[in-house]
């Protein structure tokens, strides 16, 4: 078992940058609702089991973002790496966060987006591409053994605003509203061992994200998910219920209308 604890303010920048990125065109883009990267800052426990605190991010400006993609320079990383090893303990790299950005009309097939299309394909889990990001790609020693942490945030823009299925999914996946925008909050710890020394559970956990251990060698070092659960006291306070706005989006533009004209009511109940 691994907990990632986030911060109440590491949340609110995860949340700002998330819909920043989903309704603000971004880099001489014709198009909103782009994925965006962060890298994650904090500490860790010095011994097994595996914890650890975010407590800041670092949203990756220089990415070259898209509706399905999301790429980072090592260069920034290396740099922003220097300028933590100045602020010393509890700046600790500790993993990325990236989006996964969704609106009704996405889908040009007969079934268009909605929020429990999500919910039953299960399109706020990591990718296949996400989890191959993470060979090779430790950031986190804990003795001999080592970790890498990731969170994705999924977003969706629905009808109306509609708070009745907030709350934990599942240890690592958290659903809530912020007015008619929908967010999941995924986080999955990834422990990082060659696939000679994986048990049979291993390797069945290596595949959830649908890759194969069978296309690697014995010798590879594979990053295996591992049981998490996210720890977040603002996510228990239900502050995020208060009013919000609505966000309405498609392809090319999206709208916001305020708290004040769009809430008819000071707060929403679940």
């Amino acid at each position: 078992m691994a907990t990632i604890s986030i911060s109440k303010s590491a949340l609110f920048e995860l949340i700002m940058s998330a819909l920043e990125a989903y309704a603000i065109k971004h880099d001489r883009e014709s198009k909103v609702a782009i994925e965006t990267f962060a890298h994650l800052w904090g500490s860790h426990n010095k011994r097994l089991p595996f914890k650890c605190n975010v407590e800041h991010i670092s949203v990756e400006t220089s990415a070259k973002r898209r509706r399905d993609s999301v790429s980072t320079q090592y260069i920034s990383l290396d740099l922003k790496k220097d300028i933590a090893r100045v602020f010393g303990e509890g700046y600790n790299h500790l993993g990325n966060f990236h989006t996964h950005p969704y609106f009704k009309d996405e889908d040009k097939k007969d079934n268009k987006y909605t929020a429990n299309k999500i919910r039953t394909e299960k399109l706020f889990n990591f990718s296949d591409q996400d989890h191959l990001s993470e060979i090779n790609e430790p950031t986190i020693k804990v003795g001999k053994h080592s970790f890498s942490v990731a969170l994705v945030m999924t977003v969706f823009s629905m009808e109306r605003a509609d708070d009745r299925a907030d709350g934990y999914i599942d240890s690592n996946l958290y659903e809530l509203s912020l007015g008619n925008i929908k967010l999941w909050l995924k986080a999955q710890v990834f422990e990082h061992k060659k696939k000679s020394c994986l048990t049979d559970d291993e390797l069945n956990n290596f595949s959830i994200y649908g890759l194969d251990a069978s296309d690697y060698d014995d010798h590879d070092t594979l990053p295996v998910p591992v049981t998490t659960d996210i720890d977040c006291d603002f996510l228990y306070s239900g502050t995020y219920l208060e009013g919000f706005g609505r966000v309405v989006i498609d392809d090319k533009k999206a709208t916001y209308k305020d708290t004040k004209s769009a809430e008819k009511r000071f707060y929403h109940t679940v």
